[in-house]
């Protein structure tokens, strides 16, 4: 145990110091002694045991000193799950801050991540459910798309541990709002006898049943939805709206709105908010209405209720469209975006099978067919079926292919006098033809002379 205990001090200090290649890691195994094994259990050991001493400096050569012990794992003097060790206790020791930054290296090694066992592309997706953890919602949204567009790249789309097969609601997602108009400080800052503090508690109460779209099973919890949803339509057919001039989609991002009574009159003004509520409801709709696998069965709509939906769909893809800017458009994406979100329902309901295109069976069979008519030609008759009307006429316009052959028409070498005849009187003295035109000059005459 001593023995060990010392290699491992030999090489932690190694790494710490002045090993910085691959090569100077050979380098330093080859000057120690003790079997493969032996030096290679002590270099994982080292390899994290020296990052407590490298992360302090700064990011580049912490990505150097990663990139070491993913080149060191592929030269076989490592473990192969060491790197993925080495960068996960990378991220355990940053702040979020410096976090941001080195996980761009982890971006340009999602390919190489593909590629890994299971095994140890579940240490990375460890480290960036860790890190999506730590971040805030409403702050750090730019890291966690970040974060989840990678993984989306090293697991593939049918990867069951980053699905909601059962359908679960994020229930904690509470929407905090002022519920007593005895607890106002400021009075609410509107001209509109329609926007009152009531409308605000309307309008806020919502999202609890975006939260548990469930719980409308219950016919009070359906009557107070759909009351809410009327007048939410009602106020925004009727309430101005400004949003004409175009915005950045910096600009008009926003992970949660506020919740202030006094920002009511300026939200329901903005094309953004209205758009976001809107969608919200639309999402509700096509929850209710569509086909999905665990949904409570006591979530059964009777014909008045899904006639109810479809007409305030209709109603709410109006609003849509007369909300500034581009108010079609828009409309038209968010369509789409509710259709391929039925077909990922569907999907998930028929337990998400591999999403692979399997093979044309109709084109197989035609292969399949074509193959048998070759092997059953009969070779032995005089006409032959070449697949092509044309190549059949030309292939069997002689029945016998030697006979074709032999033909005289086919002999083309002409007599040697006749060949030579032209050549011959160009030579004599009174041809009056000149040296430099004799076809013996010709480069093409000479070769086909040689012949």
């Amino acid at each position: 145990m001593s023995g060990f205990r010392i290699l491992c001090d030999k090489y932690v200090t190694a790494l710490s110091s002045n090993v910085g290649s691959v090569g100077e890691v050979a380098t330093l195994l080859e000057q120690t002694t003790g079997s493969d094994q032996e030096k290679k259990t002590c270099l994982d050991v080292a390899f994290r045991k020296a990052l407590l001493n490298k992360v302090l400096a700064s990011d580049q050569i912490v990505k150097s000193y990663v990139e070491l012990s993913f080149e060191s794992s592929q030269a076989g003097y490592c473990s192969t799950s060491t790197p993925y060790y080495v960068l996960a206790d990378v991220f355990d020791c940053l702040t979020l801050d410096r976090c941001q930054e080195i996980f761009s290296y982890v971006e340009e090694k999602s390919a190489l991540f593909a590629s890994e066992a299971p095994a140890n592309r579940n240490v990375v997706l460890r480290l960036c459910n860790d890190l999506i953890r730590r971040c805030s919602k409403s702050i750090n949204t730019l890291f966690c798309g970040r974060i989840q567009i990678m993984l989306a790249k090293i697991f593939p789309i049918s990867e069951r541990s980053g699905l909601n097969l059962q359908s679960q609601f994020n229930l904690e997602n509470i929407t905090e709002y002022n519920t007593s108009s005895e607890n106002i400080e400021t009075p609410m800052d509107t001209d509109s006898k329609e926007v009152t503090f009531l409308f605000y508690q309307t309008l806020w109460s919502i999202q609890d049943y975006f939260r548990n779209p469930n719980q409308i099973s219950n016919d009070a919890h359906w009557k107070k939805m759909e009351d809410t949803v009327k007048e939410i339509c009602r106020i925004f057919e009727n309430y101005k709206h400004e949003g004409s001039c175009p915005v950045s989609n910096e600009e008009a991002y926003f992970a949660k709105f506020l919740t202030s009574e006094r920002l009511l009159t300026l939200q329901i003004s903005d094309s953004n908010f209205r758009r976001h509520i809107l969608v919200q409801i639309l999402t509700l709709f096509q929850y209710l209405t569509g086909d999905v696998k665990f949904k409570p069965n006591k979530l059964v709509l009777s014909e008045p209720r899904k006639f109810w939906i479809r007409d305030t769909t209709s109603k709410i893809y109006s609003i849509l469209s007369d909300t500034p800017p581009e108010g079609d458009k828009f409309v038209q994406h968010i369509k789409s975006i509710l259709k391929y979100e039925d077909k990922w329902s569907k999907w998930k309901n028929e337990g998400c099978p591999a999403l692979a295109k399997s093979p044309d069976k109709t084109l197989q069979a035609k292969q399949k067919n074509l193959k048998r008519s070759v092997k059953a030609m009969d070779l032995t008759s005089d006409k032959f079926d070449m697949g092509n009307q044309t190549l059949s006429d030309l292939w069997n316009i002689c029945p016998d292919n030697l006979a074709a052959c032999q033909d005289s028409n086919r002999k083309f070498t002409p007599e040697t006098f006749k060949f030579f005849e032209d050549s011959i009187e160009q030579l004599e003295p009174d041809s009056g033809v000149e040296k430099e035109y004799y076809l013996t000059n010709e480069t093409a005459f000479v070769w086909r002379s040689l012949r």
